[in-house]
């Protein structure tokens, strides 16, 4: 009995807690680079300032190679004219119409090296409205125009979700341990 309790508690505590953090999956290509990783923010909904970024991490390729790019340990973040990025339950979304850009670079800003850039203006490689990346000086970029889906929502189950599992896993483990053993009789003829 006292394990239902402390099934039923852990289950109702699970369905009370509101997610936190958010993490979105950034999948670009496009004019031979592009990038894949993930951006973590604080789970803020609506215009996000550089606060609201906790981690991200980055595999930039361009024709000068490949490069990773690990969060705030080895790489700077700088919002530039902010507000530009946006962040849905769906995903992160950047107006590049704007004047604004944003920027993760190794090893610091201004290197001119290893970064991944969202801009409305001529802030990253000197080109206006596009996705820059790069692994060289400069490298290459992808022409956005207007505001557009940057990166999407990882797939995280709700909080209700875990509950219903968690007592599941409990009621199936219960009902098997309170299964009665059969007797077995074997009778030689």
């Amino acid at each position: 009995m006292m394990k239902i309790k402390m099934l039923a508690f852990a289950a109702a505590t699970a369905m009370a807690t509101p997610a936190s953090a958010a993490t979105y999956i950034v999948n670009v290509s496009g004019n031979g680079v592009s990038a894949t990783g993930s951006i973590e923010t604080d789970g803020t909904l609506g215009l996000l300032a550089r606060a609201n970024v906790l981690d991200w991490q980055f595999n930039l390729t361009d024709v000068g190679g490949s490069f990773l790019i690990n969060g705030p340990s080895n790489s700077q973040l700088l919002f530039f004219n902010a507000p530009a990025l946006t962040a849905t339950a769906t995903g992160l979304f950047f107006d590049f119409s704007g004047s604004g850009a944003v920027l993760f670079q190794n090893p610091q800003v201004g290197s001119t090296i290893n970064f991944l850039c969202y801009t409305g203006s001529a802030l990253c490689g000197g080109s206006y409205n596009r996705i820059s990346i790069t692994v060289q000086n400069f490298g290459g970029g992808i022409s956005q125009a207007g505001v557009q889906q940057i990166a999407t929502a990882a797939a995280v189950p709700e909080p209700t979700a875990w509950a219903m599992m968690i007592a599941g896993v409990g009621m199936a483990g219960g009902a098997l341990r309170r299964r009665r053993a059969v007797k077995t009789t074997v009778r030689f003829a």
